[in-house]
């Protein structure tokens, strides 16, 4: 079955949740749970699937706050909320990556690099969405692919036993055209009041590329965000703690003005926090070119084939 590049991502991206343990031990549960809020398959209950995906975390969540617990149930989060939203721009040019090394492009991770003095850190992301150039290259088969290495050299498509050879075709794609790919960055917090500092101070570094002053850099001398064609980094949230959050909150002033918005898994309240299913219209509207809720439905018919690696149905 032919398959493009973006696609390809996607199942590996997905397959690569699944394999995880605190996944297994919740899907079956969570599986349920989103079941019951699909009443019809068709784009519109997808993406409100929007509105309840909190509902459907504390589903398998207990109420303590020991350590063991918070680590695990950041996990799961940020594995839910990157299944909703690769389920959701299906066919489309983005893809979600739980931050993996060998699924996401060399030059983006070095572009995502913040260094202090000579030794790089790793960022807080949890989740990377890469959005594809509007080029003929991603939406071909991926066999057809021709693509070259750095000394001119045609890199070919399998290796070993007929395995894609995605890693060395992807860097070549994404050197060539760093420029046209788009960049967000989402941080997945079970714990708003503990959490929303965080993604505020990382988009003001992101945002300032770095303070030369305090010998802290942004990228690499070959990848710049700024040379993408756009970046956002955006703050989902549960959020597990109790208590209301209005726009005079803390919590809340901390992330209102981050470049991708803040978000969580419950319906929007207005001037505090938009439900994570608006986050498709201001963070990736140009990953297709006939909507998200068209581009949808031409997929969700093919659920129970060639994407049943999501297991919804």
């Amino acid at each position: 079955m032919s398959q493009t590049i973006i696609e390809h991502l996607r199942k590996e991206a997905i397959n690569h949740l699944f394999s995880l343990d605190t996944v297994q031990n919740c899907w079956s549960i969570w599986k349920a749970q989103i079941q019951q809020q699909l009443p019809d398959l068709n784009a519109i209950n997808v993406l409100d699937l929007g509105d309840h995906l909190s509902n459907v975390f504390r589903s398998t969540g207990g109420n303590g706050r020991g350590q063991g617990e918070v680590s695990g149930g950041g996990t799961a989060w940020e594995a839910l909320i990157c299944w909703y939203m690769n389920l959701c721009l299906l066919e489309s040019r983005t893809v979600v990556v739980k931050f993996k090394k060998r699924l996401i492009p060399t030059p983006i991770r070095e572009a995502l690099i913040v260094s202090y003095g000579a030794s790089p850190t790793s960022t807080e992301s949890d989740l990377v969405a890469i959005t594809f150039p509007e080029k003929e290259i991603y939406a071909g088969n991926k066999l057809d692919i021709v693509a070259r290495d750095h000394a001119g050299q045609i890199i070919p498509t399998t290796v070993g036993r007929n395995r894609f050879n995605y890693e060395k075709i992807i860097d070549s794609l994404a050197d060539i055209d760093f420029s046209d790919y788009e960049v967000g960055v989402i941080q997945c917090k079970t714990n708003w009041n503990d959490s929303a500092q965080i993604p505020m101070l990382w988009d003001m570094v992101y945002a300032s590329e770095g303070f030369s002053r305090n010998q802290i850099s942004v990228g690499t001398s070959a990848y710049k965000i700024r040379n993408l064609r756009k970046f956002s980094y955006s703050f989902v949230t549960v959020p597990t703690n109790k208590g209301s959050f209005t726009q005079n909150t803390l919590a809340v002033k901390r992330v209102q003005n981050i470049s991708g918005g803040n978000y969580w898994g419950q319906a929007s309240q207005p001037g505090v926090v938009y439900s994570v299913k608006e986050i498709f219209g201001r963070n990736f509207s140009s990953s297709t070119s006939i909507g998200t809720r068209a581009t949808l439905n031409a997929a969700l018919p093919k659920l129970s084939q060639e994407y049943s690696y999501f297991d919804l149905i």
